[in-house]
């Protein structure tokens, strides 16, 4: 730049006063530049050592002049006092705005350089000088952007010298930051068309992106060298001025706190309620307890006792640039916390014992997967492995009666060759626990199994049980792989589509789905195949499960057994050969029989005691009609009324003269999971008992688990190695634990066992090898967070063991994995919950619990959950780190996270520098190379976001490289070489773009290329490592539909979009990509012509237009594109 051309720029006229003195050179700057001495306020003389601050006052655009700031007062009163200050010179800085007519952002933004070169110049003929800045309205932006330069250009003497002498900024009303980058740009926007009444974009559609990007990196950047004290004035609404409120309507502060707050640990705020361009009066700056004149007189106190100042030090040596602080290498901003708004023990309780979400979109049932052929893609052309029987129960040798009620249970569930209309049959055996409900459906399948193509028996007493044996299904047909299978969301999704897709009345073609202890009937309803040619049998003890699905449903209310048949059974399961035909023992069988009611489960107890006592059944009728210790039997009139209140009074006498430990174990038992209790839980993996651990040695569990089995109060599979307790007698057992402090600990144990057998998991490894133990033990984890909110009330006296939140969080951490994320936050919460009211801050336990959240939030687009728990992550494990002012792999992960949170409310500019320090932080500390995939790739992408594509290009190139070194082309080790394909296919398709508009139709076509078989790498790598049918695979599929429309492959776009909408299926956290695949298929069906083309094509419009309602249900009507839907998703699945 030539300094010494003015360029016919303004000077101001109030400019250099004779009267305030100064020499010939004084005069001399106040000519020729933008940057002119307006004043020269004379303090008196100093004691000895003179301190000369320069005051820059910058106006905003179309904003009042300096002349009517009252600054010259102002200042002068407030270094008045400060006796080492001689002089003050103030400077104005006006430049050449272009006129309103031709206003842009970024030839505004352009003045920025202009400045910075006058403060270079200013600096280079006063180097020891204090700088402090006074800049009103978007004055302030422009003096940001300048001394932005400045910092970015350090290495040049003349910018480091005005970072150097930079003493301070006095912000009047200056916008920052707002809630978004977009919104940022709105909020700028209102400013100047409060000061300037243009009327730029000041709606959030269609904004210029560029400008977007520039201000918002403007702002995120600033943040990072705002390390001087700072004063950021702000409005409040309803300013005091006088002026009347029209109809009492309120005004609305045009930067308010929000937008004006820097975020540096050096900056203070000031609100006062002043008009926006009356927030350049410096004299009114104030309020009850502070003033900008306050915030001067310190600063200038300040620089009177800074030696570099003052002559005693040389600035170089003062203004050494300092070594980068390990813990913050860029210097971001502080961020505040953030308080996390999840439900406490009794909400959850509430929700838990209610209806559970509907966990499908709110749409009309014509737009539920619309395309018949949309189911057919997940299946393909894979062959079923038929029959298939999965079955975990064996038949009851001991099952007796019910044959009449088989007769009627094969003509509602066989399949009938007389069949007019195919479709699903259901039947439910509905009653009271202990009637014998299961052992039916147990001896119905197994005879049955000749009648069905395939039988799949389902644990439904539980959501992640039933998860679990529902999901297994896919692979028990062969449509998967167990390599495929790792998305356990997926597989439960291939299940549905193979039960709903219609067949034929052939017996090798038919299922029978059996949904066992299914009291909860919500629980099952997204499991419940509508369509297809089955057969579902269900046991609940809610007699409406007959007709709660199908309007022909049919059922039975399951009766006790007849006398006759309470007898026989009886005498089946005690009597001896040597008594089997003794006439007093039938009579005895009779009177028991006719006392118990016939209820299965009593009798089997009572066949347990006696076998146990070696007692004739004589004899026990004997007993108990003497022996006090049985009297509270006699006056029972019914005990079968007694079970509909949830006991069994045959329990109680069955567990007298139980051991010790065999006691123990069966109250254990009572805490879990009642289908499959896994032995290895109680057993230690080394064989030997550690005094300190819980697990039972081999010797004592073996002795007890023989106890209850000869008692018949537990069955065992000697297989698998399971334990198996009715749901009725875990109730009695707990209920019979009469001291609450008895039944907590015995809850707490049943923990620590747990803790120990589960295998730890972590976010950035998702070890696929412990999946199987997980799913075989989350089961019991659903069980512990239900027990514990039925008793929350009684126990929340207790301490909490850390052991259980860690446990939750375990558990939420592999749903997330499975991709049950929604799912797992239940735990989450009530985590959360009990370490605030117990204040448990045991780390990383708390820091890890919000982590998990803040993955969760983002898996299913709840973006200020994520931000809020990303934010209390990352505090703590500052915190933590400062300890050893050392980074380490968590704290860079959580840098990394903290980025992801703010790509998911849009502040893009602050995601890139998080994910720039998560990056500076790994190549700091020793970590495995391959942790460095996911935080650059999300840099890669921050960069593609903003339009920088360059820099875009070359951070995810790079990345593809040092993977390909790691682990060889298209590795199979982990998902994250799939993301970095996807993410450099869309940076390559949006160069193609720009070279497209530049009209270079050769780049633009290699480009196109090259993104086209990078994005089909992806999808080759995603269905590798991820599977066929996991919802990032569905986002490569979407990606290969929108370049085959460009291709002109019609076909193969709607082959792909009907492959990812059938993926998303109708789960709502998956509406977001649902409604953008729903309507770019709609576009495109319609842009192909033909009538049946256009009324499809406008069927999924309207499905992407509700699901976008359900979404934005406050958004504004406006015609959709293509962009809109793209904004829906996460910024890795664009």
């Amino acid at each position: 730049m030539d300094f010494g051309d003015s360029r016919g720029r303004y000077t101001p006229g109030g400019g250099y006063s004779p009267g305030g003195g100064g020499s010939a050179r004084d005069r001399a700057e106040s000519t020729s530049s933008s940057l002119s001495l307006s004043d020269i306020v004379l303090l008196g003389d100093a004691d000895g050592q003179n301190v000369e601050p320069s005051v820059i006052a910058v106006p905003g655009y179309n904003a009042p002049s300096v002349n009517t700031w009252g600054m010259r007062n102002e200042l002068k009163r407030a270094a008045t006092s400060v006796k080492s200050v001689s002089n003050l010179r103030m400077y104005t800085y006006q430049p050449a705005y272009e006129s309103t007519d031709e206003f842009s952002w970024e030839n505004f933004l352009e003045e920025g350089s202009d400045l910075a070169e006058e403060l270079a110049r200013l600096v280079t003929e006063f180097p020891n000088r204090p700088i402090i800045f006074v800049a009103h309205s978007l004055g302030g932006v422009l003096l940001k952007k300048a001394l932005l330069l400045a910092h970015h250009n350090i290495q040049d003497p003349r910018f480091k010298l005005v970072v150097q002498c930079l003493s301070g900024i006095l912000f009047m009303g200056t916008p920052h930051a707002s809630v978004s980058d977009e919104d940022t740009l709105l909020r700028h926007n209102n400013v100047l068309y409060s000061c300037a009444k243009l009327a730029v974009d000041r709606q959030s559609s269609r904004l210029p992106r560029r400008d977007v990007f520039q201000l918002a990196n403007l702002a995120a950047a600033f943040e990072q060298i705002a390390t001087i004290p700072l004063l950021s004035v702000f409005e409040y609404e309803n300013p005091s001025s006088g002026m009347p409120k029209f109809f009492g309507r309120r005004s609305r502060a045009i930067v308010d706190q929000q937008l004006a707050t820097i975020s540096s640990h050096t900056e203070k705020l000031l609100g006062v309620r002043l008009s926006h361009n009356e927030l350049c009066k410096l004299p009114k700056l104030k309020n009850d307890s502070y003033s900008a004149r306050d915030f001067l007189r310190v600063l200038f106190e300040d620089l009177a006792n800074d030696k570099r100042w003052t002559g005693e030090m040389r600035i170089s040596d003062a203004m050494r640039t300092p070594e980068p602080d390990p813990l913050n290498p860029l210097n971001l901003a502080p961020i505040e916390p953030l308080k996390p708004s999840h439900a406490s023990i009794a909400s959850s309780k509430k929700l838990d014992e209610t209806t559970r979400p509907a966990t499908s979109f709110k749409l009309p049932t014509r737009l539920h997967l619309i395309s018949g052929g949309s189911t057919d893609n997940l299946l393909e052309t894979r062959r079923c492995n038929l029959p298939c029987f999965m079955l975990s129960q064996h038949p009851n040798p001991d099952f007796i009666g019910r044959k009449d009620i088989f007769d009627v249970m094969d003509k509602q569930l066989l399949p009938q060759e007389s069949d007019s209309e195919r479709g699903t049959r259901l039947y439910a055996i509905c009653g009271m626990g202990g009637i014998g409900k299961t052992d039916l459906a147990v001896e119905y399948a197994h005879s049955r199994r000749s009648k069905f193509g395939a039988i799949f028996w389902l644990e439904a007493g539980g959501v992640s049980q039933l998860a679990s044996d529902f999901g297994r299904i896919s692979t028990q047909l062969g449509l998967q792989t167990r390599e495929e299978a790792q998305s356990l969301d997926s597989s439960i999704e291939i299940a549905k589509v193979w039960l709903s897709k219609p067949r034929s009345t052939n017996a090798k073609d038919n299922w029978l789905l059996i949904f066992d202890n299914a009291d909860n009937l919500d629980i099952i309803t997204n499991y419940v195949p509508y369509n297809g040619n089955g057969s579902i049998l269900i046991t609940s003890r809610d007699p409406f499960a007959k007709e709660h699905f199908f309007s022909n449903g049919s059922g039975v209310d399951l009766e006790p057994l007849s006398a006759g048949e309470a007898a026989a059974l009886l005498r089946k399961l005690v009597t001896r050969t040597e008594t089997a035909r003794n006439a007093d023992e039938q009579e005895a069988s009779d009177e028991l029989a006719d006392h118990f009611g016939g209820l299965p489960l009593a009798l089997t107890q009572m066949a347990g005691f006696i076998r146990r006592r070696h007692l004739s059944m004589r004899e026990f009728v004997k007993l108990y009609a003497t022996d006090t210790r049985y009297a509270e039997i006699h006056d029972i009139g019914n005990p079968i009324q007694e079970l509909r209140y949830g006991y069994t009074l045959a329990t109680a006498y069955n567990f007298q003269g139980l051991s010790p430990d065999a006691l123990r174990l069966l109250r254990l038992l009572a805490f879990m999971n009642p289908d499959r209790i896994q032995e290895y839980i109680f057993l230690s993996a080394g064989g030997t008992k550690d005094k300190n651990s819980p697990c039972w040695s081999a010797s004592a569990f073996e002795s007890a688990r023989y106890e209850l089995l000869a008692s018949s109060i537990i069955k065992r599979n000697i297989h698998k190695k399971e334990l198996w307790i009715h749901r009725v007698i875990q109730a009695e057992v707990r209920t019979r634990i009469e001291q609450e402090e008895l039944r907590y600990e015995t809850f707490q144990r049943a923990i620590a066992l747990m803790s120990v057998a589960w295998p730890p998991g972590d976010h950035s490894s998702q070890q696929i090898k412990r999946w199987a133990i997980c799913e075989e033990l989350l089961p019991h984890l659903e069980r512990f967070y239900q027990l514990y909110l039925e008793y929350s009330a009684e126990w929340q006296v207790f301490d909490v063991d850390p052991t259980f939140p860690t446990l939750l969080n375990e558990a939420a951490v592999y749903l997330h994995e499975r991709g049950f994320s929604h799912e797992g936050k239940a735990y989450l919460r009530l985590a959360l919950d009990l370490c605030q009211t117990s204040n448990i801050t045991i780390e990383p336990l708390v820091s890890d619990m919000h982590l998990t959240m803040g993955a969760l939030a983002n898996e299913t687009n709840d973006a200020q959950t994520c931000l809020e728990h990303n934010i209390l992550c990352l505090s703590i494990r500052k915190e933590q780190a400062l300890r050893g002012n050392a980074p380490d792999l968590r704290l860079a992960f959580a840098h990394s996270q903290m980025g992801i949170a703010y790509m998911m409310v849009r502040k893009f500019a602050l995601a890139k520098e998080y994910f720039k320090q998560s990056v500076e932080m790994l190549k700091s500390i020793e970590v495995d190379p391959d942790e460095f995939g996911f935080p650059v790739c999300n840099l890669g992408l921050a960069f593609w976001v903003q339009g920088e594509l360059d820099e875009a290009d070359t951070t995810l190139t790079e990345l593809m490289l040092q993977r390909e070194r790691l682990h060889g082309k298209l590795d199979r080790v982990s998902y994250k070489t799939g993301r970095v394909l996807h993410a450099l296919g869309n940076v390559r398709a949006s160069k193609a773009r720009r070279y497209e508009s530049e009209g270079n139709n050769e780049m633009a076509k290699r480009f196109w290329d090259e993104s086209f078989t990078i994005h089909q790498n992806c999808l080759k790598q995603y269905e590798s490592t991820l599977g066929r049918f996991n919802h990032r695979t569905a986002d490569a599929c979407h990606k290969l539909a929108e370049h085959y429309i460009r291709l002109g492959e019609h076909t193969l776009a709607q082959n792909s979009l009907e492959r990812a909408l059938s993926i998303w299926g109708d789960r709502y956290w998956y509406k977001n990509e649902s409604a953008r695949s729903s309507f770019l298929r709609g576009t495109h069906l319609r842009s192909l012509g033909g009538e049946e083309n256009i009324e499809m094509g406008n069927r999924w419009m309207e499905r992407a237009k509700l699901l976008r309602r359900e979404i934005l249900p406050d958004e504004e009507e406006k015609d959709l594109v293509t962009e809109d839907f793209d904004d829906l998703v996460c910024f890795w699945s664009i």
